[in-house]
């Protein structure tokens, strides 16, 4: 998680809130040649890489009746572009296609997104939870922050159901009809609290009854005579407004419920380290067959009954109707309806912690998919790449729903003339660092450096110098380490692994400095999580007291919020934002500081040494939902709470280490709790766009390479109320509340294994220099606009330099200004206009919401521009329209007019849409306006400038453009770069005009 503020205050605050979050505008955002070639024309689609199908020869594979088949696979992945559902039916072969793509408009450039699908009985309909990957750093998030959607499988048809689910590996619920189920926890870490269970109709999206039980309430089952799961270690059935109704002492942790024949439910459990199946056939709970290794078996419901799939060699030959088992190395993801297909891997490059190539045309990136499965009927595997319809380098995806917000009514007007005109969004953020400010460019780094970085500041070596004005934030000299020292660790010294803080890294921003938009080698907005404390929904309006601001790579939070206790100076917040190394740095020192904590409390791990990556499980742990110390509070409690215990069974009790089973784990990381995937990043590291690992691995003791994490119960006992369910039962911690919170000491290694525990491996020398970084795009130059006496070049940045080292006041020969137009209240305005503006009597909107879905991006004409995305014409919540006006002084006044051949300039990358220009040839009410459309994708990976053809201006000539279209989606780039006017003694001939 972000680093927060721990202080015993805000910790109040955060237990007393009960508000349920959905997670919005969490992370801010991704997306010269002289005169010459014309690109004015619609923007050609990116063709697939793949076509999706699994099976090349089909009648070996499947049998030869597959074309008459009517089975149907369904599964989900996500990526930086959407959460992908996905199809493949056996009469096309088992051919994959994406038949939803979920997202949310303005929730863009947030890193990749994850989520859970299931089929509804009919095969009809598919139910899907899906939320960024970061809400699994944020607990209130996982609990109460994700999006329910249900989708037609025949149509494609999305029709978004409840707002601010669970994010956990039982939700959604489907059964044997057509109701699914969706969870709410708002259970917390202090207070016994509760779960909302939601009966939505998957055919309409409607819901049909909501009821909310105490306590923790896992693995829901919709069925004809209500819900069926796991509540207080019991089999519960909910019906209703009626108490929930135990059916069954459970004797182990629930990990699936499936229905099956003539109406009865079995079970798949963990019990006593092994696997178990039991059968409730409506009067009692039994055992079916024997068991298998934990953690080998799965159990799918198909249609007219259910498959146990895996190690099912010790089941003893379960004899029960319905249900059949099938032998498999591992249990795959999901079962297609009749059982026919597994699939046992879907993931995206990018969901492996590729951390190069986003958005590549090849087959790396985002958007690019991997599918593989095997048919149950011929055990024949097979695997295929499949490119979303939407690959790019673009991050944002889109709803067919419209973000139109009933009841809103404020009304808020700012710039000139009473229209909402400004250079940068007026966004009164409490954060210290402002997101959309061109002297807070953030040079994204490559893996390499990230790495070094971190090598030397767990050491307290990051002495590199950064100079006055570095990165042109307009800040003195400092170096990272002289900032932000390592501290200390108790009681004797010692340093944190390089590899556990990597892995923090990976795991928070998936080794991003700037927006994710933003490659390495690029400049971007810094990446800052909730900038607009806009949490509670995605249609609400930015909300400066709720204002999260997670910066950066280790996504520190602990100073960067002004209207917090102790925040940093001007340099320090500028330094973490915009500084790779000075934002490791702090989260060293933050992470140390966490460690600190728990010796003043005597909670140590194993011997305590600070140099072995196990015992830094409790300081991970403490790191993401912090360390309570305040005894005057939660009835004397202190240490860390119950939400990360590994015991807690919103976690799945079949789980595996994160990532032991493959990359693939990193699709659906809420199985895990936040320390166990730090566990996993260190010890199987993300890659590199060629699959090279990121960073080094951890010097493993005498080969104990297999599992950086003690057992799942190491942390229960009679002290915190929970109990290890190997002995029995099936709630660790029935009570839910802070009793079940950990104050004490734990070891799983004695002293004399203590070589079997883990150190670090250095790549880099205390003394080496940082690493070089090679951008994936061709590097902005300064300069080079037309050079004919006369030209008049007006970029999107009017003065100052950047990262590149450009200076644009050359360029200074006119004004560019955005205009934000996104309210849904409408306000007629006439006071300071006068009548022969084109503004007067029309009607304006504040610029609340499009703000959030524009960027900065170190590309283009000087090495800056602005982009935002397409939206549908009317979508006033997220138009953008940029103005481009020469100095009234370069241009003859009315009624003499001079001809100028207009140039736009379109960036190598940040632009894919065609955009309308209009140029507005001056005199009285702004003068003729004449319409052009650009692609902007015509450069091909370069920056160009594209000749529209010339206009007869006079003093009062401007030129528009904005991002919405009859054909706009919220997906396609728009960038917003320089233009340049250039003086013709006569009429030039261009695409679009010859005046």
């Amino acid at each position: 998680m972000r680093t927060r503020d721990d202080s015993p205050a805000a910790r109040g605050s955060r237990r007393r809130k009960r508000r349920v979050l959905t997670f919005a505008a969490c992370l801010g955002a991704t997306a010269a040649m002289l005169p010459g070639s014309v690109g004015v024309s619609a923007a050609a689609a990116v063709a697939p890489h793949s076509h999706g199908s699994l099976f090349a020869s089909p009648d070996a594979a499947l049998g030869r009746n597959w074309r008459a088949s009517d089975d149907v696979s369904v599964t989900g992945t996500g990526d930086s572009t959407g959460f992908h559902v996905l199809v493949a039916r056996e009469k096309d072969a088992f051919t994959y296609h994406e038949v939803a793509d979920l997202t949310r408009p303005g929730l863009e450039g947030i890193g990749p997104w994850t989520g859970y699908v299931c089929m509804t009985g009919s095969g009809q309909y598919a139910a899907a939870v899906y939320a960024p990957s970061s809400a699994t750093n944020t607990p209130a998030l996982m609990e109460h922050g994700a999006f329910a959607a249900v989708v037609d499988l025949r149509t494609g048809k999305v029709t978004q159901s409840v707002e601010g689910v669970q994010l956990a590996y039982f939700d959604p619920g489907c059964g044997s009809g057509d109701t699914v189920t969706f969870t709410r926890s708002g259970l917390g870490e202090s207070a016994t609290g509760t779960t909302t269970v939601f009966d939505v109709d998957a055919a309409t999206g409607r819901t049909l009854r909501t009821t909310t039980v105490s306590g923790e309430f896992t693995n829901p089952l919709p069925t004809s005579q209500g819900d069926l799961g796991e509540l207080r270690g019991h089999l519960v059935r909910l019906a209703g407004s009626a108490r929930p109704r135990s059916l069954a002492a459970l004797p182990g942790q629930v990990y699936s419920l499936a229905p099956s024949a003539g109406g009865t439910v079995d079970l798949a459990l963990t019990e006593k380290g092994k696997d178990v199946l039991g059968r409730w056939d409506g009067s009692a709970l039994r055992q079916l067959g024997g068991t298998a290794p934990h953690g080998s078996l799965g159990l799918y419901a198909v249609r007219g009954g259910d498959i146990a799939v895996g190690d099912v060699s010790g089941l003893n030959g379960v004899h029960a109707a319905g249900l059949r088992g099938v032998h498999a190395a591992h249990p795959p993801l999901a079962a297609s309806w009749r059982g026919d297909l597994l699939t046992t891997s879907a993931v995206s490059e990018e969901m492996k912690g590729i951390t190069q190539k986003i958005g590549s045309s090849s087959l790396q990136g985002a958007g690019v998919l991997h599918i593989a499965a095997v048919d149950d009927t011929t055990s024949t595997g097979a695997s295929t790449v499949l490119a979303t319809p939407e690959t790019s380098t673009d991050s944002t995806g889109g709803d067919d729903d419209d973000p139109t917000v009933a009841g809103q009514s404020e009304t808020n007007y700012i710039g000139n003339e009473g229209v909402a005109v400004q250079s940068e969004p007026d966004y009164d953020s409490t954060c210290l660092v402002k997101r959309l400010d061109p002297h807070a460019q953030v040079l994204q780094p490559n893996a390499a450096r990230v790495e070094w970085a971190t090598d030397l500041a767990v050491h307290d070596a990051l002495t590199i110098s950064r100079p006055s004005n570095f990165n042109a934030a307009g800040q003195p000299a400092y170096t990272p380490d002289g900032m932000f020292p390592t501290e200390f660790l108790q009681p004797d010294g010692g340093t944190i692994p390089a590899q556990v803080m990597m892995g923090v890294l990976a795991q928070e921003s998936n080794f991003k400095q700037a927006s994710w938009h933003a490659v390495p080698g690029d400049s971007g907005d810094p990446l800052v999580g909730d900038y607009y404390g806009n949490q509670d929904s995605i249609h609400e309006y930015p909300n400066p007291s709720q204002d999260d601001c997670g910066y950066g790579i280790a996504q520190v939070t602990a100073g960067m919020n002004s209207a917090k206790p102790d925040p940093f100076n001007a340099q320090q917040a500028s330094a973490v934002a915009t500084d790779y190394a000075a934002n490791i740095a702090a989260g060293v020192q933050i992470l140390g500081k966490t460690w600190n904590q728990l010796q003043s409390l005597g909670m140590t791990v194993n011997n305590g040494d600070p140099d072995y990556v196990e015992n830094w499980f409790m300081a991970l742990w403490g790191y993401n939902s912090g360390v309570y110390t305040d005894t005057s509070q939660n009835g004397g409690h202190v240490g860390l709470g119950w939400f990360n215990n590994p015991a807690n069974p919103t976690y799945n009790p079949n789980r595996g280490p994160f990532l032991q089973a493959g990359q693939g784990d990193a699709a659906t990381p809420a199985e895990w709790p936040y320390e166990e995937k730090i566990m996993g990043w260190a010890q199987y590291p993300q890659l590199t766009y060629n699959s090279q690992p990121s960073y080094a691995k951890p010097t493993f003791g005498n080969g104990s390479n297999l599992d950086l994490n003690p057992s799942f119960f190491s942390y229960c006992n009679s002290s915190d109320s929970c109990t290890d369910t190997g002995a029995g039962g099936s709630d660790p911690c029935p009570d839910e509340d802070d009793r079940c919170w950990w104050d004490g000491p734990v070891s799983w290694t004695s002293a004399p294994e203590i070589n079997l525990l883990s150190t670090e491996h250095l790549t880099y020398s205390l003394s080496a220099g940082e690493p070089g970084l090679t951008p994936q795009y061709p590097a902005p130059t300064c300069g080079g606009a037309p050079n004919k006496t006369g030209t008049i070049v007006i970029d999107d940045v009017p003065s100052g330099d950047n990262t590149y080292g450009c200076d644009d006041s050359a360029t200074a020969h006119g004004t560019f200004k955005l205009v934000l137009g996104d309210d849904v209240s409408y306000q007629r305005v006439t006071s300071n206009f006068p009548t022969s503006s084109p503004y007067f009597g029309t009607w304006r909107y504040t610029p609340d919401i499009a703000q959030i879905d524009l960027h900065q991006l170190g590309a283009g004409y000087d090495g800056h521009m602005w982009f935002t995305h397409q939206y549908a014409t009317g979508d006033v919540w997220h138009e953008v329209t940029a103005i481009w006006t020469p100095d009234a002084s370069l241009l003859p006044a009315e009624p003499a007019t001079a001809h100028y051949d207009v140039w736009v300039h379109v960036p190598s990358h940040g632009g894919q849409a065609t955009v309308q220009y209009t140029g507005h040839s001056g005199g009285q009410g702004g003068g003729d306006s004449h319409p052009c459309s650009v692609n902007q994708s015509v450069g091909g990976g370069s920056d160009a400038w594209q000749e529209l053809g010339s206009l007869s201006l006079s003093k009062g000539a401007y030129l528009t453009a904005n991002n919405l279209s009859s054909s706009g989606t919220g997906d396609a780039d728009v960038a917003f770069d320089a233009i340049a006017l250039v003086p013709e003694s006569s009429a030039v001939t261009g695409p679009c005009w010859d005046h």
